[in-house]
């Protein structure tokens, strides 16, 4: 069981895509992002600062991603985003152990183009998707991605995609590296902060990080699955109530059919809760106690089909 923090506007389609059903799941598939003109490697894009001076142990990086830059990619909500990948030109490597760290949340936000902005305003709402307490990074370069097995998938619900890494090498004896990372990117407007440091940079600049890196953006690469042949059963006779609910929150069937599984999702489309499979009963309850008010998709499979029902919580 997994709990994180919530809030409301869920859309139906995250949960949809969400539901561990192999009929609601497309096969995954690998995805590149490279929007924007090629550019010459450079170190200071990230996803991870490594100069060949050797010396800053610690980065930040923030990348955006616009909903037509996904779309183009074929990512739509509902697309599960289940690993994530960077090219780095240069077979330069590190042993650590460092940590690294991953962060994505959907956004409105449509471009990056305040000359500074705060770590703590770029991670507000954003889900830790990987964290690595003891990252090595190997001496593959292009046309090798460096691919980063997300711990927690994430769903993409709309709107703007924002990816965040956090790089800490601070623990390994010197040399850090073997050298220089640096990494395929492009110029595009707008889609970067940055900051290597020695000390986790509070704030990122969106022009320099040690090096001139205006609008310059790793090309990334996703693998996702991506939703297909989602229907919501909405003739199923069940139903969850009380609703608004200040804790406790009833499912039961109408037709006696069993309730076999039940998925909750929050605003981030990231499954909270997973309870199954249940014992032969057409009734269940689910304590929702510990999670925050706001509002919240419950999945039910029951033996006569799948449904969706939005709960609230006081």
């Amino acid at each position: 069981m997994c709990r994180i923090t919530t809030s409301s506007n869920i859309v139906a389609v995250s949960l949809l895509a969400l539901f561990s059903v192999g009929a609601f799941r497309a096969k995954a598939q690998v995805v590149e992002i490279n929007t924007g003109t090629p550019n010459t490697p450079l170190y200071a894009v990230g996803p991870i600062y490594v100069s060949s001076t050797l010396f800053y142990r610690y980065s930040r990086f923030a990348y955006l991603y616009t909903q037509a830059e996904l779309a183009a990619a074929g990512i739509v909500p509902g697309t599960v985003i289940l690993s994530t990948g960077w090219m780095k030109s240069t077979a330069n490597s590190a042993t650590g152990p460092a940590v690294f760290s991953i962060y994505m949340k959907n956004s409105s936000v449509t471009d990056y183009s305040l000359p500074t902005e705060t770590w703590a305003n770029l991670s507000t709402g954003a889900v830790q998707v990987y964290t690595n307490p003891a990252q090595s990074i190997p001496d593959a370069s292009t046309p090798n991605y460096i691919n980063f097995t997300l711990t927690s998938p994430f769903t993409y619900t709309g709107g703007s995609l924002e990816i965040l890494t956090e790089w800490d090498i601070s623990a390994a004896p010197a040399p850090i590296a073997t050298g220089a990372f640096e990494w395929v990117n492009t110029t595009v407007a707008d889609r970067i902060y940055a900051s290597g440091n020695t000390s986790l940079p509070a704030t990122l600049s969106s022009t320099t990080n040690n090096v001139d890196m205006n609008d310059r953006r790793p090309v990334i690469q996703l693998t996702v699955e991506a939703p297909t042949g989602i229907h919501d059963a909405t003739s199923i006779d069940v139903t969850a109530w009380p609703n608004p609910t200040d804790r406790f929150v009833n499912i039961s069937s109408g037709t006696g059919a069993r309730v076999e599984r039940i998925e909750v999702v929050n605003a981030a489309g990231k499954v909270v809760l997973t309870e199954g499979p249940i014992p032969v009963y057409a009734n269940h309850q689910l304590d929702l106690h510990e999670f925050a008010r706001g509002s919240y998709l419950i999945g039910i499979q029951t033996a006569a089909g799948r449904t969706v029902k939005r709960v609230t919580l006081k």
